[in-house]
């Protein structure tokens, strides 16, 4: 009977665990801009859910996907090819924060109007698959949102940035510990 009631107690930790509220989830489809380093783990499709978020048709994965990325163990600031992004007016007085996070790949621009277009919300993203998101990749740097709810806003920057080239890597709390752990699935 304890080893049913161990069984019960690990499942119901499993679920709880899942249910935390704060996930970044990122777009899984084919990357267009900006090239993918060599590497990099080839995403797979699957899983992909259409949303409309400010006009504009986007595809974001599903909350509960299993994690497919092991991204390579590389330092932090490693040098990549020139890719480039903009912060939008939403996330004024998160522009340091946001370029911390992009440092983190290396390589990365900031410009005043191209590249990646980066937005800023005080609540949960929509249109990335669920309701509870704190960060979306659409289509691997087509466009980047996200949430102000979030401790580490730098770190949630850099798993999305992150998400350029990298799908997730395991279940868990996202950390600076390393690549690996920038792209755990939750912002805890």
């Amino acid at each position: 009977m304890s080893v049913l009631k161990r069984g019960a107690g690990a499942l119901l930790a499993s679920l709880l665990l899942a249910a935390l509220p704060f996930t970044a989830e990122a777009a899984e489809t084919p990357a267009t801009t900006p090239a993918v380093p060599a590497a990099s783990v080839e995403a797979t499709a699957s899983a992909e859910a259409t949303a409309a978020t400010e006009g504009v048709a986007l595809t974001g994965d599903r909350a509960g996907d299993r994690a497919t990325a092991r991204p390579a163990k590389q330092p932090a600031g490693a040098a990549q090819a020139s890719w480039y992004y903009h912060i939008t007016a939403s996330c004024r007085g998160y522009e340091n924060a946001i370029t911390a996070g992009a440092d983190y790949w290396g390589g990365g621009v900031r410009t005043a109007s191209s590249g990646t277009p980066v937005s800023c919300t005080n609540g949960y993203v929509a249109g990335c698959g669920i309701s509870n998101a704190v960060g979306c990749n659409w289509n691997y740097g087509g466009r980047i949102a996200l949430s102000t709810m979030v401790r580490d806003f730098a770190l949630l920057s850099a798993h999305e940035f992150g998400h350029n080239w990298y799908d997730h890597s395991a279940a868990g709390c996202a950390s600076w510990n390393s690549a690996y752990d920038v792209m755990k699935t939750q912002m805890c």
